[in-house]
């Protein structure tokens, strides 16, 4: 339970005073979660392609839709293997850090980590 209070602390903090603008540059490149892989891609300078997987079959998870409202990105996803429907919101915490709230059958909190390029 405390851990629970202390994310959402966390939650609410960084979407208050987080400098970042959540936009389609900062999001794009790879990012990661501990169940998903995500791709945020930008297509002719303008259209935002998000393509997810899952991180340990590589199965893909559809992005239904994604709005951006007030500095936080809403992303709705479909899972065709089990039915599964979720509703995601964005919040930065840091350059490289991303939390999401997840609405869903099982709901909670997801931490999204930008994945580092290798050269």
């Amino acid at each position: 339970m405390r851990n629970l209070v202390l994310a959402i602390v966390l939650f609410f903090v960084c979407s208050l005073v987080n400098a970042q603008k959540m936009n389609k540059d900062f999001l794009e490149g790879n990012w990661e979660t501990e169940f998903h892989n995500v791709e945020f891609k930008i297509i002719d300078k303008k259209e935002l392609r998000i393509t997810m997987s899952l991180k340990e079959t590589n199965e893909p998870i559809d992005v239904v839709s994604y709005q951006f409202n007030k500095n936080n990105l809403y992303i709705e996803t479909y899972y065709s293997v089990n039915n599964w429907e979720a509703i995601g919101k964005l919040i930065i915490v840091d350059n490289n850090t991303m939390v999401e709230d997840c609405i869903s059958d099982a709901p909670g909190l997801l931490t999204y980590k930008r994945k580092k390029i290798n050269n």
